[in-house]
């Protein structure tokens, strides 16, 4: 089952339940976050974890290009576009499904490996 949202563009894409998500689906999400042992974290890798979700939970669009089964295809999406992929609903729960270990934190504490998973009592 999918479901089909309109953007700000007045394009649409089709997002895929994120309960049918599996394992490979994570590990296919997160091969597409360039990081090694030699690599820092940067405020950029949340954004390449987000791209991760939209590459899983993509299933059609409307848009003249390719399905998002890489990520080139979503660095060519209008900027409010994108924006408004992240912030959808279906698209956060399916991030906490694949990185519930980031799901507490900010993009500046995903970019400081640091950083508590949840913010500490203040």
């Amino acid at each position: 089952m999918s479901e089909r949202v309109s953007l700000p563009s007045g394009a649409w894409v089709e997002l895929r339940d994120p309960a049918t998500l599996r394992r490979g689906d994570k590990k296919r999400a997160l091969k597409l976050v360039p990081i090694d042992e030699d690599v820092e974290l940067s405020l950029g890798t949340a954004l390449e974890l987000s791209d991760g979700v939209l590459v899983v939970m993509i299933t059609a669009w409307s848009y003249d290009l390719p399905l998002p089964v890489t990520l080139e295809s979503l660095a060519l999406l209008p900027m409010a576009d994108g924006d408004a992929l992240e912030e959808l609903p279906l698209i956060r729960e399916a991030h906490k499904l694949l990185y519930p270990e980031q799901a507490q934190k900010t993009p500046e504490q995903v970019a400081d490996p640091a950083s508590p998973t949840e913010p500490s009592a203040g």
